[in-house]
């Protein structure tokens, strides 16, 4: 998650994608948190219900591009990264404090269904665990997944250097891997201990990564601009896969589970979430004065702010499934939920972003001064 204020030469529009991913994911967690104490009625629907990819595939993408399009330009980016690295590892370990006390007073049960009964079978041994990023609570995974790709962000870097084919390859080659071996049996689905597997989910970070480095989003714009029709065969596109996902054509596919897996990123999922994304682009360029309206303001300053906004959304979903379970539930109140976290997420990303602002103005009086 790469966090940065707004400034000159900055792709708005790039932002907008992020904060709509971000505002996805926070009424996501509301939802699939409300789920696990049995939420009766629908959830909220959300570009998820409609395909094979979520809002997280759409966000490690992006996150993995804006590592490549901010990083390689640093005078020293490998450091860089580790210091990025070393801050998502002390921040998500923040966040498992913030969360400690939800957890703690959950029965074994509750726990479980939280990913989180390794630390209550030991406190000593499942804290180690998630500092050696093997375990974590629901929701805490993501970040985890994001230090472990920032910590093999030098030599995906290196590799680029030398070949940006030769990168290509071995993130193709690793999610090949990766399918393949749970197509064989060779790694049983059940016995992965990660949520998303790093082996597979890379392709989603280092691809993007490498099309970062040469700023591919100003042709694609340029192109999407141009060629309106593109749009149009994208929506038709997005409208099939939305068909196919009401209608779970999938299951008359032979180990249909492979192809639509979240944790090993199966190969409808693999196909879909670039589609969306190339969507979203599309409508984003079909009218420029769109970027300039209200509401996709409110989306690029979250979109600035993804981090923070993400820890805020974690918090709150824990605290409010909690609290709405133990106070008996009600669909009312989980729509009460879903607004509130959306109003987080957006008040967080507005201190968060004018904090940002604050310091660059600073930094530029130290710098003529």
């Amino acid at each position: 998650m790469v966090t940065m204020t707004a400034g000159p030469g900055r792709e708005t529009r790039i932002d907008i994608l992020r904060g709509l991913a971000m505002v996805v994911i926070a009424i996501n967690h509301i939802t699939v948190a409300f789920q696990i104490y049995h939420l009766d009625g629908r959830g909220v629907p959300t570009p998820s219900s409609f395909g094979y990819s979520s809002s997280a595939s759409i966000f490690v993408i992006m996150s993995g591009y804006m590592v490549g399009m901010v990083y390689q330009r640093k005078a020293n980016p490998t450091a860089a990264v580790l210091r990025r690295a070393a801050r998502l590892y002390v921040y998500d370990g923040l966040l498992l404090l913030a969360v400690t006390p939800v957890l703690a007073m959950m029965p074994a049960w509750e726990a479980t269904a939280w990913s989180a009964d390794f630390l209550h079978r030991s406190p000593t041994e499942g804290l180690l665990l998630f500092l050696a990023l093997l375990r974590a609570p629901t929701l805490l995974d993501v970040l985890q997944l994001y230090v472990i790709f920032m910590l093999v962000t030098p030599v995906a870097l290196w590799l680029h250097r030398r070949s940006a084919t030769l990168l290509v390859g071995v993130s193709v080659g690793l999610w090949l891997a990766s399918q393949l071996a749970t197509l064989t049996g060779l790694l049983d689905p059940a016995v992965v201990e990660w949520k998303f597997n790093p082996a597979a989910w890379q392709i989603f970070f280092f691809v993007p990564m490498l099309l970062g480095t040469r700023r591919a989003h100003e042709r694609v714009f340029a192109y999407l601009e141009a060629h309106r029709q593109t749009t149009i065969l994208l929506a038709v596109t997005v409208g099939a896969f939305a068909a196919a996902k009401l209608l779970h054509i999938e299951r008359h596919i032979p180990n249909s589970g492979l192809l639509t897996s979240k944790g090993n990123l199966g190969l409808l999922r693999l196909i879909h979430a670039p589609i969306i994304i190339a969507f979203y682009c599309g409508l984003l360029s079909w009218r420029r004065d769109l970027v300039a309206s209200a509401p996709m303001r409110a989306l690029a300053c979250i979109g600035r702010q993804t981090l923070y906004c993400y820890m805020a959304t974690v918090w709150i979903t824990y605290v409010l499934a909690a609290l709405w379970y133990r106070a008996g539930g009600g669909y009312a109140t989980y729509l009460g939920a879903v607004m509130l976290a959306v109003l987080l997420t957006a008040a967080v990303a507005v201190v968060f972003d004018a904090r940002a602002r604050r310091t660059t103005a600073h930094r530029k009086l130290a710098i003529t001064a």
